[in-house]
């Protein structure tokens, strides 16, 4: 499979589950908000600044009942987020 440019990254969706997601520059974060735990993940073309535009970035939520929420920087899939910026953005 061929790389992907980061212009081709920022254009496409992607399902939850990257596959090959071991090819992008990956970042990750836990955060304890009260009773529950925040894990965000990062992923991006290998080379990129946390600070350009070019990430995906998703929070995992696990609430004191043992549930959890996937949801997205911007409630959509896409290489468009800078991951400097993960832990103020709105997730959906």
């Amino acid at each position: 499979m061929p790389m992907l440019s980061p212009e081709e990254l920022k254009s496409r969706k992607f399902a939850t589950t990257l596959a090959g997601e071991d090819l992008l520059t990956n970042r990750s974060h836990a955060v304890m908000e009260g009773s529950t735990q925040h894990f965000y993940l990062g992923y991006a073309y290998p080379g990129s600044g946390e600070a350009d535009p070019v990430w995906m970035i998703k929070r995992i939520s696990l609430f004191e009942d043992g549930t959890t929420a996937t949801k997205f920087a911007a409630g959509e899939a896409r290489f468009d987020q800078a991951w400097s910026d993960h832990a103020s953005l709105t997730y959906a």
